[in-house]
């Protein structure tokens, strides 16, 4: 069964805010900080997603929660 989008917004909202706590204890490394750029990234492809399914496509996160950017940004990138 696929996974719903807001659950996993949820998700990862909630490890967001834990990393949010420990930054704000100064006790944040950089892999904290690192993880953190990686959610709020995670986040906007998620919200992205949850827009469309409200406006009626079908989205599954196993199928749509691809961002080819992270994993290359193809010859359309901006900066190329």
């Amino acid at each position: 069964m696929a996974r719903s989008v807001m659950g996993k917004i949820e998700e990862l909202s909630q490890e967001r805010e834990r990393l949010l706590v420990r930054q704000g204890t100064h006790h944040a490394d950089a892999a904290d900080r690192e993880r953190l750029g990686q959610i709020d990234h995670d986040l906007q492809v998620l919200w992205d997603l949850r827009r469309r399914e409200l406006s009626g496509e079908t989205v599954d996160l196993d199928d749509d929660f691809f961002d080819r950017f992270t994993i290359d940004p193809g010859t359309d990138a901006p900066g190329r």
